[in-house]
């Protein structure tokens, strides 16, 4: 499979953030960049492309990976991150980390913890070896003979990644940097006015006793080194062609940038806290920011986000004043610039990645953007690229036939093969006291437009439900449509996710809990279903109960404005069904109509006639795993023109925009 043929927006956003104002001044800080999508959306490849856009001309540290076997403390990050950014750079010299690299020494120093004089003397011999070391194994074997003796007391991770950074981070610092090292670790509040060598004394003991502590020590020694390094590091691009949006063509200085990758993962979320904590700290105390663009990936939505940020499945009515619209990256521009954006009480700025569009995943499955199957893959995986790779497996070498209904259809339909397809996107992973069976169990619940909005209210009695619906609109598997799609009231899942849950409810018939009828019956008798039209009319039709549906579509037909009408016609014909995989369209269409027809009532208008055809062709094209099907797309198309003379409302040109729309669709 080949890769997406443009730059990802996430890159060219970054691109935005790298620089800010002229050289005269000092670079201003910039918030903290979080790219949201669900699992297989393309975060790490988003955070790649970044990095390898800034290439040399922008210093950068690599992504680092929260999602990795050993969870990371936010000092272990620090080290990784300090070491990656100390490297050597073609254009510039390397940036030091001395007070960092002097606190990491610190900490690790074997100390008596009873006598000061003594303590005082084993932090001095630590300081000594750390500053005369010729040559960096020198120190990285004088981390190794204390090793035994901290690892009991202090995390092992911490210790194992000190030897790893400690002996690059000494290549970079001198004499003179290391004493203006100690007198930063003693000036600052924490020190208490000690001097330099009690002042690390008190770090290496916070260390034991004052994880947190200690944290918060390293976390300001680490900006202060990159506040130190950063305007000697800028100077040899001043002036250099870069890809920065710069159409002035202003001189002007790079902020570094840290990538993050996996947030949602342990140490993640405690990282951005410590980090915002430090800048803080500092911003109150000298009123100066550091140079530090950090940009992350997160596949779940953190709730300590919505005092600033509208939750992106939560209907747009339900916003308030105080909170402001997660943007998409094409959408997100300088900061700085939108006034809507309040950059001091918002330090973390989520971003929803884009999914791919069609000539992305056209690309992907190696087909031309123009082919039906590219179509398909677009709309049956929203432009997920997981999903598309899942579905480039699938596709059949030949021409899709017309209204084909198993094309994305497992080589053999059973419930486990339905489930690995969830397995696979780690649908459950959250949720290890639920299995993954009880999801499926949930299908019509998890599904339901109604249901998947946070402002749902309905009453389900199934057990585990609200956590579900939980997890998948935590785990990004929901968002709510675009502001200007119409639809704001409504969130949809994925369809991806929502209709392989279906799909694995109806395989497996009445084992493990319930059938695809059983629990559609218990939403269709859920006392909230019970007093809505709409969402009625869903679970009938999900239901098979087809001549029900038309005849409540018929009886409203001029008794409401038909664009609301119409839109009660969309959702409920958004509605799965369990019909075999192995009958196309025709076949099932024909089936509906012959069905309404024969089950009808015997004395039927113009109206009945054309909407159970309407109805039928409608409900099969809305289903996004079904192939391409013009046949019935022109019967609504057709459908809808004949309805308009028929309607005594004076509000008849819905019914055309709906033939217009309908004419759009795949």
């Amino acid at each position: 499979m080949t890769e997406p043929v443009r730059l990802t927006d996430s890159a060219m956003l970054a691109r935005r953030l790298l620089w800010d104002r002229a050289t005269d001044e000092p670079p201003s800080a910039q918030p903290i960049m979080v790219l949201l999508g669900p699992t297989g959306s393309g975060k790490t490849r988003a955070l790649q492309s970044i990095s390898q856009d800034c290439g040399n001309s922008v210093v950068h540290a690599k992504p680092f990976d929260f999602g990795r076997e050993q969870p990371a403390t936010t000092v272990v990050a620090l080290a990784a991150i300090s070491e990656d950014l100390s490297r050597r750079w073609r254009a510039r010299r390397s940036a030091k980390f001395t007070r960092f690299a002097l606190g990491l020494v610190a900490v690790q120093a074997n100390l008596d913890t009873f006598d000061r004089v003594k303590a005082r003397a084993e932090m001095s011999a630590a300081l000594r070896e750390f500053a005369e070391s010729p040559r960096a194994n020198d120190i990285a074997v004088q981390v190794d003979s204390t090793a035994d003796a901290v690892e009991p007391v202090l995390d092992p991770v911490l210790v194992t990644a000190a030897k790893l950074v400690l002996p690059r981070l000494i290549r970079t610092i001198g004499r003179r940097s290391l004493a203006s090292a100690k007198r930063w670790h003693a000036d600052i509040p924490e020190a208490e006015g000690a001097e330099p060598l009690d002042a690390l004394i008190q770090l290496s003991r916070r260390a034991r006793n004052e994880p947190e502590a200690m944290t918060a020590w390293l976390t300001s020694a680490f900006l202060a080194d990159v506040r130190e390094s950063h305007p000697v590091m800028a100077r040899p691009e001043l002036g250099s062609p870069c890809s920065c949006e710069n159409e002035a063509g202003k001189t002007h200085s790079h902020n570094w940038v840290v990538l993050l990758d996996n947030l949602d993962h342990p140490g993640g979320y405690e990282f951005l806290s410590d980090i915002i904590a430090a800048r803080e700290r500092h911003l109150r105390q000298h009123n100066e920011r550091d140079p530090l663009l950090f940009i992350g990936t997160s596949g779940r939505w953190n709730p300590e986000w919505e005092s600033h940020w509208h939750a992106p499945w939560k209907s747009a009515a339900t916003r308030s004043d105080e909170v402001l619209v997660v943007p998409r990256c094409r959408d997100a521009g300088h900061w700085r610039n939108n006034p809507e954006v309040g950059r001091p009480h918002a330090p973390v700025h989520p971003v929803l990645l884009e999914p791919l569009e069609i000539e992305e995943t056209a690309s992907l499955i190696g087909r031309s953007p123009y082919f039906s199957e590219a179509k398909l893959a677009q709309r049956a995986t929203a432009g997920l690229p997981k999903a598309v790779e899942a579905v480039s497996g699938i596709l059949p070498t030949s021409r899709l036939r017309e209204g084909r209904r198993d094309i994305l259809e497992p080589a053999e339909s059973t419930p486990e093969a339905w489930q690995q397809r969830l397995t696979d996107l780690r649908v459950s992973e959250q949720l290890q006291d639920v299995d993954l069976a009880e999801f499926v169990n949930a299908a019509p619940f998890a599904t339901a437009p109604w249901l998947v909005p946070a402002e749902s209210t309905s009453l389900v009695s199934l057990p585990q439900t609200g956590r579900i619906l939980t997890e998948l609109r935590s785990a990004l598997w929901v968002i709510a449509p675009d502001r200007d799609s119409g639809t704001e009231d409504q969130s949809l899942l994925h369809p991806w996710i929502a209709r392989t849950l279906l799909f694995a409810l109806n395989a497996r018939g009445e084992q493990d809990g319930g059938s695809y009828e059983t629990q559609f019956e218990a939403l269709l008798n859920d006392p909230h279903t019970q007093r809505d039209l709409a969402r009625t009319s869903y679970c009938l039709l999900a239901l098979g109960r087809f001549g029900e549906v038309v005849e409540t579509l018929r009886e409203r037909f001029d008794q409401m404005p038909h664009q609301r009408w119409v839109d009660l016609l969309v959702l409920v014909t958004s509605a799965p069904d369990d019909k075999p995989l192995h009958r196309d369209n025709a076949q099932v269409y024909a089936d509906l109509v012959e069905q309404d027809l024969r089950d009808g009532p015997a004395e039927r208008d113009q109206v009945r006639n054309v909407l159970a055809r309407l109805i039928a062709a409608y409900w099969l094209i809305a289903n996004p795993l079904a192939g391409p099907d013009r046949e019935r797309k022109n019967i609504v198309v057709q459908s809808f023109h004949e309805l308009a003379p028929l309607s005594h409302r004076p509000d008849v040109a819905a019914l055309y925009e709906a033939a217009r729309r309908a004419d759009q669709l795949f």
